[in-house]
């Protein structure tokens, strides 16, 4: 998937789907969880929530059809962000991808069909650029899965947190639900190869420029964004690039932009960035 979709149901997903969806409070938490998880139980996959505290994962889950049952037998297992993410959100990023995917090995020597993981990722969010790093590691483990197993993941976020702790990390996703507005832009890739898709305006640039420094990691060397899947981008977006542009030349990378349309390169003309690859009409 390249452009992002907005999915407002958590439910009909398919293996492979990785929906980011927000919430308001608990209520809304539950009315969330419960039927993800249901139809999950319902086609038997092992279910796998994860959140800050198993108290209040306990009472996320409190109107799934057999909760203790699927506790008991170990279908459903609780664990906590706290096991798994150290305070600083640092390489422990490795272990937590290894764990999930042990656990994705585990439901299919099981027999069972696949694996189907909720995430409030709320507490990562609040720890800014370390919690976002994480989280994309954990995505990418996602990603990379779901091509060799059948695996469904709903990532959750309070939306009190607001649109600066969000932004960044619902660009990363290719299915979303960020609240009061379509999704619009999507970045997708691994390493030094990412691509940009969809539309990049004021409401979006940010986002994506913050997004694009967390992703890039710290090693000298060059990261290509591909803009071929870019329909459109404004003054804002491109003035956004150049800064995410200048904070990586600052660590040693060199950030250079390919595929670009003759109008998207017409605003990043206006920066002098590097469009080495981009369509000249």
């Amino acid at each position: 998937m390249t452009v992002p979709q907005d999915l407002d149901a958590v439910t009909g997903l398919r293996p492979g789907d990785h929906l980011w969806r927000s919430f308001a409070g608990d209520t809304d938490l539950a009315a969330a969880i419960v039927p993800f998880l249901d139809e999950g139980r319902r086609r038997d996959e092992q279910l796998l929530l994860v959140g800050c505290s198993r108290p209040a994962l306990l009472a996320a889950v409190s109107g799934l059809p057999h909760r203790d049952a699927l506790l008991a037998v170990g279908r459903l297992v609780l664990q906590t962000t706290g096991d798994a993410c150290s305070p600083d959100g640092g390489p422990v990023a490795t272990d937590l991808v290894q764990r999930h995917r042990g656990a994705t090995q585990a439901a299919l020597d099981a027999g069972r069909t696949g694996l189907r993981v909720a995430v409030d990722v709320t507490g990562l969010l609040r720890r800014g650029r370390s919690g976002r790093r994480l989280l994309h590691a954990c995505g990418q483990f996602a990603d990379e899965t779901v091509g060799a197993v059948p695996v469904t993941v709903l990532c959750l976020y309070d939306a009190s947190v607001g649109p600066e702790a969000l932004g960044p990390v619902a660009v990363l996703h290719p299915v979303q639900h960020p609240g009061d507005r379509p999704p619009l832009a999507r970045l997708s890739g691994r390493g030094p190869v990412w691509s940009l898709h969809g539309e990049v305006d004021l409401t979006e640039a940010v986002y994506v420029a913050t997004a694009l420094v967390d992703v890039a990691g710290d090693a000298p060397g060059e990261v290509v964004v591909d803009l071929s899947g870019l329909a459109f981008l404004d003054v804002a977006g491109a003035r956004a690039l150049h800064s995410a542009a200048g904070e990586l030349a600052g660590r040693g990378i060199a950030l250079r932009l390919a595929g670009a349309h003759r109008s998207v390169r017409r605003c990043l003309d206006l920066f002098d960035l590097d469009l080495s690859g981009s369509e000249q009409r």
